[in-house]
């Protein structure tokens, strides 16, 4: 097989200490590389080391700083640099579209797309969730960057929906799949089951203003009286290790020691420790895709779309349990399944279908390096200006910082 020697630069909230978004960027990286093995990447990352150490993506520079924090503004001739020397931009994935957070979330990931533009570069999305978007001038952005993209692939039907509502024609868009399941998730795990004195049930669980707490630790403290361990797994370390010590301390003493919190090392212990769990109940979506790609039973609490979305995929709307309605039976239900040794999963074929949806993603990328882009001169001048008016806003800010924070401590 001929080498590829391209330059690609990958972008997604990388870098941040959430396991799922770390999941992404390895998916990401891996399915590019199967596709063009010989090429050259740069991974745009809040944090270098923390992206190097918890994914083991070590042959990949790191462009750290993201739009508007202050690493971004003391690297900018980097991230204008690392565009510039890029064949393929790649975008995603996860649920990066979005303004619900804030508003910067957006611009963050389109930034280098408008950079892309003006030095003619080839631009692609991978299983992206897109929306909510309610700034009327972030979709007039998102309109503007994913028209002149080469593809623009969503992870489902809902994205395309809000695309086609900010005003990207609906022949630009494809409908694939998150991109975690791309993953050869039994590769990173090691096969040998770990021996434990007691049945293990695995929680993926983060704080949620509707999730249903008396009922979780009603659930946990009958697994525990029927002799199971409750292993608390930490998929953003600090706010989760918080949420589960709050959680712990409405058990009962006496069921309190037979629970334990475990926060992952890096990327392939987060996926031992699904293999190693007779049993996962999980909110976080990626919790539910180690689940479903390595055969350990699971059920699901959807907090957001992705989720449903997933269990619908695989026809499994019968392991999905309402947030705000957890109770008892549910634990019942576990011990149930705690009792059947049921190495063939249901789901697996399902699941198959998912990863090659999975790894479409990826697909492309050889079809859009053969066809490189050429942006008209009002193109460029559009991308300009929306770089201006992002960096007027970004600093704009920075210089408010200062100002919040005395305003935080004054009010308090």
């Amino acid at each position: 097989m001929k080498q590829s020697t391209d330059n690609i630069l990958l972008t997604g909230f990388f870098g941040a200490g959430n396991v799922g978004d770390e999941a992404v960027s390895l998916a990401v990286y891996e399915g590019v590389k199967e596709q063009l093995p010989g090429a050259k990447f740069s991974i745009v990352t809040r944090s270098p080391a923390y992206t190097r150490n918890f994914t083991g993506i070590t042959a990949a520079k790191a462009v750290k700083g993201f739009y508007p924090s202050q690493d971004f503004w003391l690297r900018m001739s980097s991230h204008i640099r690392s565009v510039k020397k890029s064949d393929l931009i790649v975008i995603g994935g996860g649920g990066i579209l979005q303004d619900v957070h804030s508003w910067t979330t957006i611009p963050a990931f389109l930034i280098p797309a408008c950079i892309g533009i003006l030095y003619n570069r080839n631009i692609i999305t991978v299983g992206i969730g897109v929306g909510p978007v309610k700034n009327r001038w972030l979709k007039e952005l998102i309109c503007f960057t994913c028209n002149r993209m080469a593809k623009v692939q969503v992870r489902d039907e809902k994205s395309k929906k809000v695309l086609i509502e900010c005003g990207v024609q609906a022949d630009k868009i494809t409908v694939t799949a998150d991109v975690v399941p791309s993953l050869d998730v039994k590769q990173h795990v090691s096969a040998r089951q770990v021996p434990a004195p007691a049945p293990v049930v695995a929680l993926a669980f983060r704080k949620w203003p509707d999730l249903d707490e008396d009922g979780l630790v009603a659930i946990c403290s009958r697994l525990i009286e029927s002799g199971v361990h409750i292993r608390m797994l930490g998929y953003e370390s600090s706010q989760d290790k918080k949420f589960y010590e709050q959680l712990i301390l409405k058990f009962e003493p006496r069921h309190q020691g037979k629970i334990s919190i475990h926060l992952p090392a890096d990327l392939k212990d987060a996926m031992q420790e699904v293999k190693n769990a007779d049993f996962l109940f999980s909110m976080r979506l990626h919790g539910c895709v180690f689940a479903a790609a390595i055969g350990t039973g699971f059920y699901a609490v959807p907090y957001d779309h992705k989720v449903t979305e997933f269990m619908r995929r695989l026809s499994l709307e019968d392991r999905m349990i309402p947030m705000d309605a957890l109770s008892v039976e549910f634990a019942d239900k576990i011990l149930e399944e705690l009792k059947v040794k049921d190495t063939g999963r249901t789901w697996a074929g399902a699941f198959d279908i998912q990863q090659q949806l999975s790894r479409n993603n990826f697909t492309v990328v050889k079809e859009v390096l053969d066809n490189k882009a050429n942006y008209s001169r009002k193109d460029k001048l559009a991308a300009l200006g929306w770089i201006g008016k992002l960096l007027m806003k970004g600093f704009g800010v920075q210089l408010q910082r200062p100002f919040r924070f005395v305003l935080r401590k004054i009010t308090k």
